[in-house]
């Protein structure tokens, strides 16, 4: 499945500053090889009210959460669904992941 993964991103993720109520998004994981496929070519509203454009992307089996942002050509995504899969032995992540900037 890594032949397939054409892209490289960067992750970020929420972490607290000391002695404040504050989070910031810090970077996290760095060259991240991936695919990136779009899901849907409208954008969409979720529960919370939130619109954005999702894509789904394949990685491998990395520490990236929902929350987490994906960094890719000066755009940001925010992960909104995680699943892990294995085929063939070899563990991989599908991530639904909103355009958000």
């Amino acid at each position: 499945m890594e032949m397939l993964f054409d892209k490289t991103v960067d992750t970020k993720r929420l972490t607290d500053i000391l002695y404040t109520d504050t989070e910031v998004y810090s970077d996290y994981l760095e060259n991240v090889s991936c695919n990136i496929q779009p899901l849907e070519d409208a954008y969409s509203q979720d529960f919370d009210g939130n619109y954005g454009l999702d894509f789904l992307m394949f990685c491998s089996d990395n520490d990236i959460d929902i929350k987490d942002k994906i960094v890719y050509n000066n755009s940001e995504y925010i992960v909104v669904g995680k699943e892990s899969y294995s085929l063939l032995g070899k563990k991989h992540l599908e991530l639904r992941i909103r355009l958000t900037k």
